[in-house]
């Protein structure tokens, strides 16, 4: 992983892959050890991989209702977007941070569009 971008679900459905991805969600379901189903605002993705992530301390703490930020790569995007995951965070200590998500998934693409210049 290189230089992830922040996206909300709904905006790498059908996009070639593989993209570099910065996703936060809820954790709907776990399938085995490895597999989840997060959901945003808008969607829901399939993550995969996470035993291998960095950031997962415990297999146990990938649990449901847990907000979490997923980065990974793309490995399908048609129909349910599948996320290889590289790295795991736990954000369920950090309430804010989820009611931030969308305005912050905004405002980054506005930046790298130019169309918003940070205050220095």
């Amino acid at each position: 992983m290189i230089n992830p971008k922040k996206y909300l679900i709904k905006d790498i459905i059908n996009k070639p892959s593989p993209i570099e991805v910065w996703l936060q969600g809820t954790i709907e379901q776990t399938v085995g050890k490895d597999i989840l189903i997060i959901s945003d605002s808008s969607g829901r993705a399939k993550i995969t991989k996470c035993e291998c992530a960095d950031g997962v301390i415990d297999k146990n703490s990938l649990q449901k209702g847990i907000y979490c930020c997923i980065i990974g790569t793309t490995v399908k995007t048609k129909g349910l977007p599948e996320v290889q995951a590289n790295k795991f965070i736990d954000l369920s200590t950090k309430p804010q941070m989820k009611n931030a998500w969308e305005n912050e998934v905004k405002e980054a693409d506005l930046l790298l569009q130019g169309k918003i210049k940070p205050l220095l």
